[in-house]
């Protein structure tokens, strides 16, 4: 018995599973399937049948009568000679008369016959062409090899078309319209691309010269600097314009060609220059000559200086480093001009490079090499006296927002303006006569007070103390404005407050002094008082019955009302003492004194007492020179406070020339004799302002050194008491030297000096250090010296210690420069840092 499978419980013999099998399907398929064919084109279709033994087909076609075409019994189907408006299908139908297939035809129009197309033949590449015929619309595509090109309508008789061919060969191209099958082909030979030359090529020209060149068939010329005309001819630019080369390009029928033109620069000559004679340090001047490209390199007996040409000038700025002879070369590229001789360092001087940057230390706010060299130029005496005839420039009279702007805008005077002797001095009576914005809070408080200051800087010692004992400022702070008479009734009695301090700070001391700063003791040894309580008491009734003048049109009032503090005070008659007073040595102011007398006899009595010279001598000293005078310094600048030479006493300008012409102060004009008793630290004041203006650098009122400064110690204007940021009479701990800065100067201060220095120099990449908008320091000219080491601190040792600082502090300085691995400016900005944090800068000497 045969096997059976089991389906679905049923067993099937395998003859019939095997018998059933074998049957096909019935089909038909038509070749071609669905096609485009033209109007009274000729089609021969084709069916297979599957399934059945007859192949034989029955072929109908179908569509909208009389737009059909036809089809033979065979197979060979004829196209309308019309676009038909409906679809047509053809059908074959089998023997079996219910298998059938169908395939639908799209009939169409031939597309346009191409007439011509330009160029032909074609480059290879990317070309774009133009093709003439009859019939093109909006929409026309050209096709070449059956593919679209990009194809853009011209009008009903042009069309351009853009696209790509590799290799050379023959191609067909044909036009379409919409709705249209691709018309007659064109055939047009690709042959390899010749790439468009230029001669000559790579061709040297001098600045303003012209050159012929030439490129076959070429359309268009053009070139990247200089001029080229239609025909090819180049006229190169009459200079550099900042290029050493031009490219010239020629476009044409095989694309574009280039050639780069070397722009060879004269040879250059020097004619003149601005200063024959130039400053050591930064210094600039002007070159005048001929040949000057904005490429052209300015070197001073082998150092780069940085260079402008504007007009054919070169303005020119560097570092001269060594004093003698010198000369300027201009080069461009290899040619050189003939060194032109210069001088560095001034002649006939009457101050060295040293003397004149240590003297700026103390009669201004550091050197700059511009006030440097005008040091030397005219002499310190003169400098002075050339100080003293500048008017005011310096003011505070913009800044009126409450609490602020003062500090900084106390920096911008200090590093930009001309009066610097003026504000130095100015800052030293703020520093003795003070007031504090802790207490008068408003910069309208505080504005005029500090403007009246500079302004009387260089009157009389006297005309000073007038002026700030009716100042409104001193009277708010140190509390004379309302400073009521004696009420018995009440027990009221007058304040003592300005009696007291403008004899203890301002001008005499609390003990008798020697002429020469020393005390005077009694028999036992002690020193002896200037006063008692009881002349402070006697004092304090002098100062009764002064009030703010009113503001217009307000009337005057006692302790009240709407203020004025631009002016004086003014006396309120009902308040004042009219009584006797008893004051210094003896003296009596009479009773029956106007407000006024009362307070003149009462200063002259202060201003004509014997310590007043030494007291204030030695203060202006330990600000402007050094904090440990000597006994004989003091004296001589008191001398001079008492007697001008023409019998004046209190002469503010002699007193001045004193402190800073004598003997003690330039002693170490040149250096190498350095004592332990010279010099002061920098306050942060002088720090901030001196290393900006060492550089020739900019501060403005955007500065960001205000808080900077209050966290070093010295909140400007702002003092914490009547005693100043610091003590006159502080001592060095450990030591008997009176070092009056560094009672501000903590741990934590000298960090942030630390990190001042380095948050200014970190520009890694420009040599412009900027902090902020408001500060700007030019390190340009010593970058060149940054090959050098040696070189390099050289001019910074004359730039921030005068030249003379010490060999073993160079010779550290010069070995952590030539280990540094950065760039130039790098060299550069480690330099400054360790220079400006040293304790030999910190401290001027």
């Amino acid at each position: 018995m045969r096997p059976a499978l089991r389906i679905f419980g049923y067993f099937l013999p395998l003859a019939l599973l095997a018998s059933s099998t074998c049957l096909k399907a019935q089909s038909v398929a038509i070749s071609p399937g669905y096609i485009d064919i033209p109007t009274s084109a000729k089609v021969q279709y084709t069916a297979t049948v599957s399934g059945l033994t007859n192949k034989a087909v029955t072929w109908t076609v179908h569509g909208l009568a009389g737009q059909t075409g036809s089809i033979s019994a065979a197979g060979l189907y004829t196209a309308p000679p019309l676009v038909p408006s409906g679809n047509i299908t053809i059908t074959a139908l089998a023997s079996d008369h219910k298998t059938t297939a169908t395939v639908y035809v799209n009939v169409a129009a031939n597309g346009p016959a191409i007439t011509t197309i330009s160029p032909n033949p074609i480059a290879t590449g990317q070309y774009t062409i133009t093709v003439t015929g009859n019939g093109f619309m909006p929409g026309s595509r050209i096709a070449a090899a059956g593919s679209n090109l990009v194809t853009t309508y011209v009008n009903a008789h042009i069309i351009t078309a853009s696209g790509f061919q590799g290799p050379a060969t023959t191609v067909a191209f044909q036009a379409s319209t919409p709705g249209s099958l691709l018309g007659p082909s064109f055939i047009v030979n690709f042959v390899a691309k010749v790439p468009q030359a230029i001669s000559p090529s790579g061709a040297s020209l001098k600045y303003g010269g012209t050159l012929q060149f030439t490129s076959p068939g070429a359309t268009h010329w053009a070139a990247s600097a200089g001029t080229i005309s239609s025909t090819g001819l180049y006229s190169a630019p009459s200079s550099s314009g900042g290029l050493a080369t031009a490219t010239v390009t020629a476009t044409g029928p095989n694309g574009t060609a280039s050639t780069v033109v070397q722009l060879v620069a004269p040879a250059p000559v020097i004619t003149s220059v601005g200063n024959s004679q130039l400053p050591l340090g930064t210094c600039g001047t002007t070159i005048l000559g001929t040949g000057f490209t904005s490429q052209s390199v300015v070197q001073l007996s082998g150092v780069t200086f940085t260079s402008n040409l504007s007009s054919g000038v070169l303005t020119v700025s560097g570092n001269c480093g060594q004093a003698g002879a010198a000369s300027f070369t201009v080069s461009n590229g290899t040619v050189v001009s003939a060194p032109f001789p210069v001088h560095v360092g001034l002649s006939n001087t009457l101050a060295s490079p040293a003397a004149a940057r240590r003297f700026l230390e103390q009669g201004a706010f550091g050197p700059t090499p511009t006030e440097a060299a005008h040091v030397q130029a005219i002499g310190i005496p003169a400098w002075i006296n050339e100080q003293f005839a500048l008017p005011q420039i310096s003011n505070y009279d913009s800044i009126t927002a409450a609490q602020n702007g003062m500090s900084a805008h106390f920096l911008t005077n200090a590093v930009s303006n001309r009066d610097q002797l003026r504000q130095r001095v100015g800052f030293a009576l703020s520093q003795i006569f003070v007031t504090s914005a802790d207490k008068l809070i408003w910069n309208f408080n505080m504005v005029p007070y500090q403007d009246m200051l500079l302004a009387d800087t260089f009157s009389n010692f006297r005309k000073i103390m007038g002026d700030v004992t009716l100042s409104a400022a001193m009277g708010e702070y140190l509390d004379t404005a309302n400073n009521a008479k004696a009420n018995p009734s009440n027990g009221g009695v007058a304040n003592e407050n300005y009696a007291r301090e403008i004899m203890q700070l301002f001008t005499i001391g609390t003990d008798m002094l020697n002429q020469d700063g020393s005390l005077q003791l009694d028999s036992a040894g002690l020193p002896i008082p200037t006063y008692s309580q009881f002349t402070i008491t006697e004092f304090a009734r002098v100062y009764t019955g002064w009030t703010y003048a009113p503001a217009p049109p307000k009337q005057l009032v006692w302790g009240a009302g709407t203020y004025s503090y631009t002016g004086p005070m003014v006396p309120f008659i009902a308040q004042h003492d009219f009584g006797a007073k008893q004051l210094l040595n003896g003296y009596v102011s009479p009773a029956g004194a106007t407000s006024q007398q009362d307070i003149d006899n009462a200063l002259d009595n202060i201003f004509n007492h014997p310590n007043v010279g030494p007291f204030i001598g030695k203060q202006l000293i330990q600000h402007l020179v050094k904090s440990n005078p000597s006994p004989a310094y003091i004296a001589r600048v008191a001398a001079a406070f008492n007697d001008n030479g023409k019998n004046v006493r209190g002469d503010m300008q002699a007193t001045i020339m004193a402190v800073l012409l004598d003997p003690e102060a330039r002693a170490n004009d040149q250096g190498g004799n350095d004592q332990i008793a010279d010099g002061h630290l920098q306050e942060p004041a002088l720090f901030l302002a001196g290393m900006v203006r060492a550089f020739g650098g900019q501060m403005t009122d955007q500065n960001y050194y205000t808080h900077e400064m209050a966290a070093a110690g010295q909140d400007l204007f702002d003092s914490p008491s009547v005693f100043n940021y610091y003590s006159p009479t502080y001592l060095l701990p450990g030591t008997s030297s009176t070092a009056d800065e560094f009672q501000i100067y903590t741990p934590n201060s000298a960090i942030l000096r630390a990190n001042q220095v380095a948050t200014l120099f970190s520009q890694y990449s420009n040599p412009i250090q900027t902090y902020g908008p408001g500060t700007s320091v030019d390190l340009t000219p010593f970058v060149p010296l940054a090959s050098s080491p040696s070189a390099l601190v050289d001019a910074l040792d004359l730039t921030l210690t005068h030249g003379v600082m010490p060999s073993t502090m160079k010779s550290a300085i010069v070995s952590a420069v030539t280990a540094d691995n950065h760039n130039a400016l790098h060299h550069v900005e480690m330099a400054c840092y360790l220079i400006l944090t040293s304790s030999y800068y910190n401290v001027w000497h």
